[in-house]
C-alpha cells in the first residue's frame, strides 16, 4: 500500500504544475496565441524529438531485456517514422509551417537554452548508467502530461487557426502515443525503483523533466508574446 501511495503522490506532484495550466496553452485553446508563437513552439518541439529522443536512445543498452524492444520501437517510430506516418520531428515542422511559415523557416530556428536542457540532462543520466532516471525524466515528467495538452491544442488549432487534421497531426498523434510511452515509464519505475534511495532519484528526475518542459513553454511564450510566464525551479 505504501508503495502504491508513493507513486500516486508523485504523479499528483508532477501534475500540480501541468502544462495544460500554462498561459501558452490557455491562450492557444482560446485562440489568442499569435501564429508566430505557435511556429516557435513547433520549432522547439522538433528539437525535443531530434535531440531529446535521440539522447534517450542511449539507455537502450542499459535497460532490462524485456524493455529493450519496446523502447527501441517507440524511439524508432518518433525519429524515423513508419509506413503509416512520418517521423514526429517532420510532423512538428509541418505543424509549424501551417501557422503561416515555410518548413525551412521553422527548421532554421535555433534551439533555445531551455530546450537544450532536455538532451543534456537525459545524456548525463545515461552516461552515468542511470537509465531509469533518464526514462522517468521523459516518460513521467513530460509524456504523461503531454497527452491532455496535445488533445486541447489539436482541437484549438482546428477551431481557431484553420488547421486541418494533417497539419495538426503532430499533436493528435501524441495523445495515444504518449499515453503508451507514459505507461511504459510508470511500469518501469514501479518495477525497478524498489528502494527509498532509488525512489528519491526517480522523483527528482521526473520533476526535472516536468520543470524543463514547463520552462521551455515559458521561454517560447515570453519570446513570442512578450508576456511574463512563470519559471519552475527544483528545490533541494
Amino acid at each position: 500500500m505504501a508503495q502504491d501511495l508513493f507513486w500516486t503522490e508523485l504523479r499528483e506532484e508532477i501534475q500540480s504544475e501541468s502544462i495544460s495550466n500554462h498561459p501558452l496553452y490557455v491562450d492557444l485553446v482560446e485562440g489568442r496565441l499569435s501564429r508566430a508563437t505557435i511556429a516557435e513552439l513547433c520549432a522547439q518541439l522538433k528539437y525535443t524529438v531530434l535531440d531529446g529522443i535521440s539522447s534517450l536512445s542511449l539507455i537502450i543498452p542499459q535497460a532490462p531485456r524485456q524493455l529493450k524492444k519496446e523502447l527501441a520501437e517507440n524511439l524508432f517510430g518518433e525519429l524515423c517514422g513508419t509506413p503509416a506516418e512520418p517521423s514526429h520531428w517532420e510532423l512538428a515542422l509541418r505543424a509549424g509551417a501551417a501557422a503561416g511559415y515555410s518548413q525551412d523557416d521553422i527548421d532554421a530556428r535555433p534551439m533555445l537554452p531551455e530546450t537544450k536542457i532536455y538532451p543534456d540532462t537525459v545524456s548525463a543520466y545515461a552516461m552515468r548508467g542511470m537509465w531509469l532516471e533518464a526514462l522517468c525524466f521523459v516518460s513521467l515528467g513530460i509524456e504523461d502530461m503531454f497527452t491532455e495538452f496535445c488533445d486541447g491544442v489539436s482541437k484549438g488549432l482546428k477551431a481557431h487557426y484553420g488547421y486541418d487534421g494533417d497539419q495538426a497531426f503532430y499533436f493528435s498523434v501524441h495523445v495515444g502515443a504518449d499515453e503508451a510511452h507514459a505507461a511504459t515509464g510508470w511500469e518501469a519505475a514501479r518495477a525497478h525503483a524498489t528502494t527509498d534511495e532509488k525512489k528519491r532519484s526517480v522523483r527528482r528526475a521526473s520533476l526535472e523533466g516536468r520543470n524543463m518542459w514547463w520552462n521551455m513553454y515559458s521561454a517560447v511564450y515570453r519570446m513570442g508574446e512578450g508576456k511574463d510566464a512563470p519559471v519552475l525551479r527544483l528545490e533541494g
